[in-house]
């Protein structure tokens, strides 16, 4: 499990320092500095993330067995710049995002993998909008040359 502490609207942990401005289900974190030196200076509007009343964010709870982490576990999937990059421009297989969601989970949760595949597409659905609208999901020939696998691609608006 990572660690992150809380100092008045900052959060701070490994993916860096975070403004985070909530009243009720209602709020909005941004990235002050992250990973490879992003610092205040560099955010521009892509990582800014907003969660809504009435959003996948908020019911989360409802339908999973991690409690009070999806908050910040969906916080530090969509301040993974570097991963988020990867995915807007190439796509990654689902696998691949399952496990940087399994990588925020707590160590102590049983069957992690399971847990960690049904948050899936409700981190999707969080991050970047609904299914089949702002991502989706494709087969492609697996790296061995036998079947396919799933990727999870961003939906570039035309």
């Amino acid at each position: 499990m990572r660690f992150r502490f809380r100092l008045g609207p900052f959060t701070f942990g490994r993916g860096g320092a975070r403004l985070s401005l909530w009243k009720g289900g209602t709020g909005v974190s941004i990235p002050l500095t992250g990973k490879r030196g992003r610092t205040f200076g560099k955010v521009g509007a892509g990582p800014v993330s907003g969660y809504f009343g009435g959003s996948p964010a908020t019911s989360i709870t409802k339908h999973d067995k991690i409690g009070s982490y999806e908050g910040a576990l969906i916080e530090a999937f969509g301040s993974d710049l570097q991963f988020i990059e990867r995915l807007q421009h190439y796509g990654v297989p689902w696998r691949g995002v399952q496990e940087r969601i399994k990588e925020d989970l707590p160590e102590r949760l049983a069957d992690r993998d399971n847990i960690a595949y049904k948050l899936v597409p409700i981190v999707m659905d969080t991050v970047f909008g609904q299914q089949n609208t702002a991502w989706k999901t494709e087969k492609r020939p697996s790296k061995n040359g036998k079947g396919l696998t799933t990727w999870i691609v961003i939906i570039k608006a035309t």
